[in-house]
């Protein structure tokens, strides 16, 4: 019989690897979908088949270039890896599944937990940990709640990834000044309040049946993170934080959410509380820790989107993963590249695996290395990783 045929899409990233990976033991051929040949997904050994597309950020051309390739190519299952890819197939999704099928939510609930300004509203309304907001949609620039905030404040654009527009702002007349370039440029913002480092930062992740009722449950603790200042993670180990995985199965039921789902969470130094920060539509560029610990998300997004019962996975926290890359440039940048803990210079031992690097699969290390080399170089693409 033939395997049930999956296409990643975004397929450039490390993460799509490790999904492939998972996908092809459990049994699924795996097609790919990059935007340059010079990625970690083109030339994994995991990939029986390649395309090369426009941009995702590109909307008529990549929308026009979709559905040419999924109607002239016979997929069973479409997996995003990205929140571009991960909203386009929500807001298409009718017209994706008359060729093939997607575990995403109708358009109207992916916003409610997309929009980080609609996922705030919902923790206040609800009582959930997160920081204290305002919608900048919804008052006046000169009110006396804007002056007595508590600056530092982050100006943060409703609809984004990373940190892309987040401006930090030190006083009411800083943000006067920053606010209209921000709002021209991504739209919608909310203010909110700067959490301190110091603190730890983790993503949960969590699968809902179509009941929206928890299934498994994961969580990720950055321990290193490039560029340092908050940014990817570079070394992160897995590890057990039931409540707050419990808080936000909580939330995607509140949503309507059904399928994965990955949360931000920052842990407040002076109260050492964690806060819900944002809902990721897609698995994490670190999510390869999570395989290793026993849950194989991408397996459980296949399968779900063919109708199929979940397969039985029992979680193992403790395993470490590193993005080589990266932690060669976090310890060019770091102040304490001789005394992180865990320390920089264990690269080996049976819990420890690498996000970029993969034991067979050189070629992709090799272009995937080179891409990241290649971006790096790019000001627009550094502007936009930089942070706050």
């Amino acid at each position: 019989m033939m395997k049930p045929q999956v296409l990643i899409l975004d397929g450039d990233a490390a993460h799509a690897v490790a999904m492939m990976e998972c996908l092809v033991k459990s049994g699924y051929e795996i097609s790919v979908l990059c935007q340059e040949k010079n990625s970690y997904g083109y030339h994994s050994i995991f990939a029986k088949r390649r395309f090369i597309g426009p941009n995702s950020h590109a909307t008529k051309d990549y929308s026009q270039f979709i559905f040419s390739l999924i109607a002239k190519n016979k997929f069973d299952v479409l997996i995003p890896t990205s929140d571009v890819t991960a909203e386009f197939l929500s807001r298409n999704k009718s017209q994706v599944e008359k060729y093939t099928n997607v575990l995403m939510p109708e358009i109207d609930i992916f916003m409610k937990a997309y929009d980080k300004n609609k996922l705030m509203a919902l923790c206040e309304e609800k009582g959930y940990p997160h920081p204290r907001t305002i919608d900048l949609s919804k008052i006046s620039l000169v009110t006396e709640a804007l002056k007595r905030f508590p600056y530092p404040a982050l100006i943060k654009p409703n609809l984004t990834s990373g940190a892309r527009g987040m401006t930090l702002v030190h006083s009411y007349d800083e943000f006067i000044t920053a606010y209209p370039k921000i709002h021209k440029d991504f739209g919608e913002c909310h203010l909110q309040q700067y959490i301190q480092q110091g603190g730890r930062q983790v993503k949960i992740q969590v699968f809902t049946n179509e009941s929206c009722n928890v299934c498994y449950t994961s969580a990720i603790w950055k321990q290193r993170y490039y560029p340092i200042k908050g940014g990817s993670s570079c070394c992160n180990i897995t590890i057990l934080e039931p409540e707050y995985c419990r808080i936000c199965a909580n939330i995607l039921k509140d949503i309507g959410w059904v399928g994965f789902a990955d949360f931000d969470l920052i842990e407040n130094p002076e109260t050492g509380e964690l806060l819900i920060m944002e809902i990721n539509p897609r698995t994490p560029a670190c999510i390869r820790s999570v395989y290793k610990s026993g849950l194989d998300f991408a397996t459980m997004i296949a399968d779900s989107s063919l109708g199929k019962s979940l397969r039985n996975y029992s979680y193992c926290p403790g395993k470490r993963l590193r993005h080589l890359g990266f932690d060669v440039l976090w310890f060019l940048k770091s102040e304490k590249r001789f005394t992180a803990k865990p320390s920089w210079f264990k690269f080996f031992g049976k819990d420890i695996y690498y996000q970029d690097w993969i034991k067979g699969n050189f070629a992709s290390f090799f272009y995937g290395t080179i891409g990241n080399i290649s971006k790096i170089l790019n000001p627009e693409f550094r502007k936009a990783k930089s942070g706050i």
